[in-house]
């Protein structure tokens, strides 16, 4: 890794790690002032509505010319917001700062995805960029919740807050020592094509088979990851594991998923971003259907470490396609950022409930066999219909 692909991949680390740590002590925060479960549940679901709604705005007016402005105006709300949190103790008050947090995470993730890309060395080679970028992400998620947890059991909630804050701080001093991206340069030299593309333009162009691919995956990758993260405590329960065992296989496939990314890229670039993209979730799920027939602590092991594996290669590879099968006169680095970004939010809020809908009709027990073929039938019908739009739409083909 370059030193200047590590100066871009420090203010991922230190944003998600303070996303995880406020996300981490929420629950139990509300708990302790006695909020009941169905209010914890619809005021953390505040955050991940705004942060969707965010993505498509913020994707649209990103510029490499104001990238940074924009991330620390974000990032200035977020650890506004995180260190408001232990004051927020009203139900309409803390609902305003989730929301206000929600809409910035969103904004900024958003644009320093796109960012991310453009500023990237002319010499760093793509495809391990954008598996360090994953790890990253992977390592923020692990670290801030790591860090929080021993904050709350040792000095409480409001500290716990004001770490967050702190890590936003961090992030924000850090963005101060990142030079302006490629595009910014290129803008410069060449009157700013980019900024010459219409809102309309890139709208119609999402209709390309290869940009709709791309939020396919990303959708259907995530609704997998929740639906089987969600529900499978109840479902190694109702096969005998404990909540030790159950924790242990959560965190070996949380840092599988942690160590994979970062390596990915050269896994990718010998099999191909495309191909992987497409097989690599139907191989997930084939694996995470094998789980009602596992009641073996080790198996189980064995099977999610294989399907956090496939996860975070086919990540990096969809990332990958992101930014090399994307014209970018034709679709924005920073709408094509928004639209990968808020599939994946479609994803997270859709799996649980999915996954527990299913399970209504066939069992918990069975839920891991009928809900990831489910899932991957779809997967493909979505592939197809990808293809025959673009091809309606005069688009080209995949």
């Amino acid at each position: 890794m370059k030193a200047a692909t590590l100066k871009l991949c420090l203010p991922v680390i230190a944003m998600t790690a303070q996303q995880t740590a406020a996300g981490l002590v929420i629950p139990p925060f509300l708990e302790s002032l006695h909020y009941p479960v169905t209010a914890i549940g619809s005021l953390i679901s505040v955050a991940p509505i705004l942060a969707l709604t965010a993505r498509l705005p913020s994707g649209l007016i990103y510029r490499g010319d104001r990238a940074r402005m924009l991330m620390q105006a974000a990032l200035s709300v977020m650890t506004l917001c995180t260190f408001l949190y232990s004051f927020a103790v009203q139900p309409l008050y803390f609902a305003l700062v989730q929301a206000a947090t929600g809409f910035a995470y969103g904004t900024a993730t958003t644009i320093y995805l796109a960012f991310f890309v453009d500023a990237l060395p002319p010499d760093e080679g793509r495809h391990h960029a954008m598996g360090y970028y994953a790890g990253c992400l992977a390592g923020g998620y692990s670290a801030g919740g790591f860090a929080a947890g021993y904050v709350a059991d040792k000095f409480g909630y409001a500290a716990t807050f004001k770490f967050g804050s702190l890590l936003g701080l961090t992030c924000i001093a850090l963005l101060f020592f990142l030079g302006p991206s490629t595009s910014r340069k290129i803008g410069t030299e060449s009157g700013k094509k980019e900024s010459a593309q219409s809102v309309l333009a890139s709208l119609k162009s999402i209709l390309d088979p290869k940009t709709a691919t791309i939020v396919v995956v990303a959708l259907f990758l995530n609704l997998l990851h929740q639906m089987g993260n969600s529900l499978f405590p109840l479902c190694g329960l109702a096969v005998g594991l404990s909540l030790t065992q159950i924790g242990v296989i959560r965190a070996l496939y949380s840092l599988c998923n942690a160590v994979t990314r970062p390596f990915s890229g050269s896994v990718v670039k010998q099999l191909g971003h495309w191909k992987l993209s497409r097989a690599g979730l139907p191989l997930q799920s084939a694996f995470l259907m094998l789980v009602p027939f596992f009641h073996d602590f080790v198996l189980l092991i064995a099977v999610f470490l294989l399907a956090g594996f496939l996860r975070a290669v086919v990540i990096v590879a969809n990332t990958i396609s992101m930014v090399e099968d994307v014209d970018a006169t034709r679709v924005s680095r920073g709408v094509i950022s928004g639209l990968y970004n808020a599939a994946g939010d479609i994803g997270n809020i859709l799996g649980p409930s999915v996954g527990g809908l299913i399970a209504s009709f066939t069992g918990i027990a069975h839920l891991f066999f009928v809900g990831p073929f489910m899932i991957a039938v779809l997967f493909f019908v979505s592939l197809w219909a990808c293809r025959f739009v673009g091809r309606s739409v005069g688009l080209g083909h995949s």
